[in-house]
């Protein structure tokens, strides 16, 4: 950013302030020449109605001047001289008027043209009445009254050309606003977008980098630009993100020195019971060899609850994203079956498998734990003879595995259970190798790192039924289904064959 403020509010305002000037300067344009145009428009409305006003009131006053001073040569009526001398005032009031009102050169022409005409006539009018001479009276009040209608047409062509002209002033200042408001929208449009952009992408940054703490991503730097506090507060999540680092790596050290430390006594513990029960086994009694065999089956216990531990602990941990890359789940369930191969022998367990090609994206051990943690709950706890079934397939844009058995189940008591940490269910003690506790726990939190699934399925025949549901590897259900009906089923070692 060039301008970079020392707040996000200052630059909303800013932001806003900028996108709202060009409307103003519009709106301030469009009042001013709405405002002129009232003005104008008042003016020449005024001049127009006093113009017409004193046009016509010359008018009648010449009427009633040719009227009476024409009646005065006939009667020599003194009151009908006093009716002229009364019109002739008011045509010289209408005539100020109208010369007030700023008429046009020729209407000046016209109005002097009037006054010399009534001058005569006013002249004329004694003589007239005594030598009985009326033409020159009449031909003087006949001019006069052209020039009046003359000056009252005139002034009705005058109004009509000024409304013309402020209709023409109108359209114009319609004209203008409408340009005025097409160039200038879209540039405060584009104003705001821009400045939207630069207020949500730190915001929308921030969320990134607090989703990816939050989904356990250390490695990848934070780094957020923009005003002075977003930046200062992607700073802090920097920090954060280094501090939660060196803290993770504290925990994996101290745990893989625990670990060792652990080991290292118990390993010398299961040995010098292996000594004592081959060595010495000859001379313990049997209540002594008993204790013996006790020690060695719990020191292994517990070696291996340990490194369950720290499993466990490395599932919890961030997901190292150089690790992850897009392999065949397919083949990982299929090298897991061959390797419980011997187990399935020994324990007369039958297996039925239909396996889809399907290619997801993770890490090759952590999946294949996954898989191993399901495939050996289901070889542990069924009886002999019984079938395991593996089905693999995509549904719904997910590859989803389901491992079911024909053992005891799990009691509906303990279905979220099974996935507590040290949790072992009641069907642990019918006679099966005791676990750990952290299988199940673990092979949760490696799926729903992938943001997969992990369920227990509802099974109308004995025995459990796992769901495992992972997103596929950058193609749709649909592509994935294609890929398996061209292939073909991979299957190990067959529907219905027993091993």
């Amino acid at each position: 950013m060039v301008l970079r403020p020392s707040s996000i509010s200052k630059l909303v305002v800013f932001g806003f302030g900028l996108a709202i000037v060009p409307l103003v300067l519009v709106i301030v344009s469009v009042t001013l020449s709405i405002a002129h145009f009232a003005e104008q428009g008042q003016v020449s409305i005024l001049r127009a109605v006093a113009m017409s006003d004193a046009a016509n009131r010359m008018n009648n006053a010449v009427r009633s001047m040719e009227r009476y001073g024409l009646q005065y040569t006939v009667l020599q009526d003194q009151a009908l001289l006093v009716l002229y001398d009364q019109s002739f005032s008011e045509y010289q009031k209408a005539s100020t008027q109208f010369a007030a009102a700023g008429p046009s050169p020729v209407d000046q022409e016209r109005l002097h043209h009037l006054a010399e005409n009534l001058s005569r006539a006013r002249q004329l009018l004694p003589l007239v009445s005594l030598e009985g001479n009326r033409s020159a009276l009449a031909g003087d009040f006949s001019r006069a009254s052209g020039e009046a209608q003359s000056l009252q047409s005139d002034v009705n062509e005058g109004i009509s050309t000024e409304v013309g002209k402020l209709g023409t002033r109108a359209l114009a200042i319609k004209r203008l606003t409408i340009f005025e408001v097409l160039l200038v929208l879209p540039l405060s449009v584009a104003v705001a977008i821009v400045f939207i952009i630069l207020i949500t992408r730190p915001v929308r940054r921030l969320d990134q980098a607090v989703s990816g703490l939050g989904a356990g991503d250390l490695e990848t730097p934070i780094t957020v630009k923009g005003p002075r506090d977003i930046a200062s507060l992607g700073d802090r999540l920097e920090w954060l993100r280094n501090r939660l680092n060196a803290l993770e790596a504290a925990k994996l050290h101290f745990l893989r020195q625990l670990s060792h430390e652990l080991k290292t006594p118990l390993t010398a513990i299961r040995e010098g019971s292996e000594l004592l029960q081959d060595d010495l086994g000859q001379n313990l009694s049997a209540e002594q060899q008993e204790i013996v065999q006790i020690v060695g089956d719990n020191s292994l216990r517990l070696q291996r609850l340990i490194e369950d531990l720290l499993r466990f602990s490395l599932a919890e941990g961030p997901v190292g994203a150089g690790m992850v890359q897009e392999l065949s789940l397919t083949h990982v369930v299929e090298d897991l079956l061959l390797s419980y191969k011997p187990s399935l022998r020994s324990n007369a367990l039958h297996l039925e498998t239909r396996l889809e090609e399907v290619r997801i994206r993770g890490h090759a051990d952590r999946l294949r734990t996954i898989c191993d943690n399901l495939l050996s709950n289901a070889v542990k706890f069924s009886p002999q003879n019984a079938t395991i079934r593996v089905d693999l397939q995509v549904q719904d844009e997910d590859a989803v595995l389901d491992v079911q058995d024909e053992g005891p189940g799990v009691d509906p008591d303990e279905r979220e259970k099974i996935f507590d940490i040290l949790y072992r269910g009641e069907a642990s003690d019918s006679g099966k190798i005791e676990g750990s506790g952290l299988g199940l726990a673990i092979a949760r939190e490696y799926v729903l790192s992938y943001g997969g699934s992990l369920e227990l399925q509802d099974k109308k025949t004995p025995g459990a039924w796992f769901r495992l549901r992972l997103p596929l590897a950058g193609q749709d259900a649909s592509h994935a289904h294609h890929s398996a009906d061209t292939d073909g089923m991979r299957q190990h070692p067959g529907p219905s064959s027993s091993v």
